[in-house]
């Protein structure tokens, strides 16, 4: 009996062993695709992909580098291999060996190459900065011959305004030129890695690719001399990405690495989109669940970064991005909503490698308290400590639609700014009167360019770091829904009759709206006081809002006369306090010196900036 055992114990053995080495094993992507030398932090975690891979058994031969564990998880098309990078290891390529107990072997070729030296504090983006929000699919198309492509299912439908039109990273390098005479200094741009989708895909926040760029847009070596042409116009960069979710036609969702690389509910269920409910002391679980693991819309599956594994694999693809590219910025879309334990990781890793990074939250919360939960320089009251040091300042860009629209109340402004105590630094605070997710400008202030002009000379002017939306200083218009918002830019298709990038190609009043905007742009790119100066500012009575930015040895004083009237020899009295040691001033916009502090004239519906002189 024993040995009838014995030799069926044999013969199953034999019968598993050939059924392995007859699985058919790929190997078709590592990602990180290649790594450094020189990190702060010495491990790597790959994730590999290909059929079967999880039989084989990796194995690197290179001075330097440590397999510390090989992870399998309930796919067997993954493995998830954790190395270490000592600090002596040199750069070079190497092999990793996969072997399968049939003999079979594949092998990939892994390269380390130096970090890049980052302690060039240009690269810093601070309030000296402007940023230049950009659609790429609705700016310009620098290369018809990508419009549609073979490796991506939407095709290009210009007629259709949620569909594709065609712009792409080369239309962004043809314009930069127009950018930069702007004056603004630093370019944002929606994400525009790869988005396979059937249908909705311009906008960029459906990735289906996290290490690739959206062909229709170019490739990444592209986007590469895109941010390398900035860097010697003396511009800053800015990358759009996305941690709370992917698109639904990214190459995982057919093969999850494990059941939990996403948050699963029974039926499909969408997110409550409350942000206050990530600090609400008050909050439910059921409703926090609902905020943070429903999902945005049926084609954006929500991905659940309490997986450590994917938790890794997102912090890893920042670091990839910022080397990769030479970045000087990241915007994180939708901060609150992913596991925000992990979202303070992300953030203390990239500081530990590059201490100077600039990073933005979006964080969207019309209330300074519970906007403050995110920058609040401290300890929240349920124990989170939050290292976010610039978020997206809502408050202000509610109190300025309500400052220059219909309710033309700017005491709005005043005690908005009144609350900067709830924040850690709101110096750093990203301010804006306009982005991709809202109405244009022009068309929330009723079309009219005076309180345009307003709004523009308050948010270039206030404390804050600004960023404006593109078309926005040619008073493009257009609401809900998206597609009207995020509109072509004329003159970016050889076929357009007009071309906005050019004067003669614009309307008078497309012309005064952008020559004010440049005029106070390219003042700001020398104004000390603005970049890091103090903010004061008066109580508004009659509709008008004075305030100074200052610093030990210069100041500007922006008066802000919101009321449809104009006013003669306004008394400056009031101001005294912020007057001392100044005799006169310049107004930037007009260029007209202003020979006495005691008394000036008012236009209606009109903003006053005076650089004041000893």
């Amino acid at each position: 009996m024993k040995t009838i055992l014995r030799t069926f114990i044999i013969c199953l053995f034999l019968f598993v062993s050939i059924q392995l080495n007859a699985q058919n094993v790929t190997l078709n992507r590592v990602e990180p695709p290649n790594w450094w030398i020189g990190m702060e932090n010495a491990e790597l975690q790959l994730l590999v992909y290909g059929e079967n891979i999880s039989i084989t058994k990796p194995i690197i031969k290179y001075e330097g580098v440590t397999i510390n564990s090989i992870t399998k998880l309930e796919s067997a098309n993954y493995l998830f291999i954790n190395l270490t990078i000592d600090k002596t290891t040199k750069e070079g390529v190497f092999n990793i060996v996969f072997n399968s107990d049939g003999g079979e072997k594949l092998v990939y070729d892994y390269e380390l190459k130096q970090k890049n030296n980052r302690n060039n504090l240009s690269q810093t983006i601070d309030a000296s900065d402007v940023m230049y929000l950009i659609t790429p699919d609705r700016f310009a198309n620098g290369n018809p011959e990508n419009d549609s492509t073979e490796d991506t299912l939407e095709k290009v439908n210009r007629s259709n305004q949620d569909g594709r039109h065609g712009g792409d990273l080369q239309g962004i390098i043809n314009y930069l030129d127009y950018i930069q005479e702007l004056g603004v200094t630093t370019l944002w741009l929606n994400p525009f890695l790869e988005n396979d989708q059937p249908k909705y895909s311009y906008h960029g926040y459906g990735i289906s690719d996290f290490y690739k760029t959206d062909s229709r847009f170019g490739t990444n070596t592209d986007f590469t001399n895109l941010v390398d042409l900035c860097h010697q116009k003396g511009m800053k960069m800015i990358m759009d990405q996305v941690f709370n979710h992917c698109g639904s036609g990214h190459w995982w969702m057919n093969d999850l690495p494990s059941k939990d690389w996403l948050n699963q509910w029974e039926t499909f269920t969408r997110s409550n989109f409350t942000n206050i409910a990530a600090s609400d002391p008050h909050a439910s679980k059921s409703d926090y669940d609902l905020f943070t693991k429903g999902w945005f819309d049926t084609n954006l599956p929500d991905l659940n970064l309490e997986n450590s594994f994917l938790a890794t694999y997102m912090i890893q693809n920042s670091i990839w991005w910022i080397e990769y590219a030479n970045l000087d910025g990241i915007r994180m879309d939708t901060y609150p909503y992913p596991d925000k334990k992990v979202m303070a990781t992300w953030i203390e890793t990239i500081k530990t490698e590059y201490p100077n990074f600039y990073i933005v939250a979006e964080t969207w919360e019309a209330k300074a308290s519970s906007l403050s939960y995110w920058n609040n320089g401290g300890i929240n009251n349920d124990g989170y400590t939050s290292p976010v040091n610039s978020v997206c300042d809502y408050p202000l860009y509610y109190a300025m639609l309500k400052a220059f629209g219909e309710e033309e109340n700017i005491y709005k402004l005043y005690e908005t700014l009144a609350e900067d105590f709830v924040y850690g630094d709101p110096y750093n605070n990203k301010i804006f009167n306009g982005n991709h997710d809202v109405g244009r400008l022009f068309t929330l202030l009723n079309e009219d360019i005076d309180k345009l002009k307003l709004s523009m000379a308050f948010v270039l002017t206030t404390r804050g770091i600004p960023q404006l939306y593109y078309g926005d200083e040619l008073l493009f218009s257009g609401d809900k829904p998206d597609g009207q918002l995020r509109k072509d830019f004329p003159g970016g298709w050889t076929s357009d009759k007009k071309n906005a990038f050019r004067k003669e190609g614009r309307t008078k009043l497309e012309n005064d709206s952008h020559q004010y905007i440049s005029t106070i742009l390219n003042w700001r790119k020398t104004a000390e006081e603005i970049h890091h100066g103090r903010l004061k500012h008066f109580q508004p009575l009659e509709n008008i809002y004075v305030y100074f930015r200052y610093t030990a040895t210069k100041s500007t004083m922006v008066i802000i006369n919101n009321s449809q009237k104009d006013i003669s020899n306004y008394s400056l009295e009031r101001y005294k306090e912020s007057l001392i040691g100044y005799s006169s001033g310049m107004d930037i916009i007009t260029k007209k010196q202003v020979p006495s502090l005691k008394l000036i004239d008012l236009k209606a519906n009109s903003a006053s900036i005076i650089k004041l002189s000893k």
